[in-house]
């Protein structure tokens, strides 16, 4: 996973202890293209704050990488 200097900025690891999918450094190239999609739809929606990779990863997460459902658990409610 590879950090965005425009959106992440942490003064703590960023790696996850455990090797969980889909957590914090362990995560799949189609993992990090669901949190760049992610990224642009809340933008596009209007969104400019908690953008961070971490965050956009538990919102992944908590919907089975599914952007659309991810989007829409944001609170950003547009599908």
């Amino acid at each position: 996973m590879e950090l965005d200097p425009k959106y992440d900025h942490y003064d703590f690891p960023t790696t996850a202890p455990e090797t969980k999918p889909g957590h914090p450094g362990h995560t799949t190239k189609e993992q990090d293209a669901a949190v760049h999609q992610l990224r642009m739809l809340l933008e596009q929606a209007g969104f400019t704050e908690r953008l961070d990779t971490l965050t956009m990863l538990r919102f992944l997460r908590a919907r089975k990488f599914d952007v659309q459902l991810s989007k829409k658990m944001s609170g950003s409610g547009l599908t």
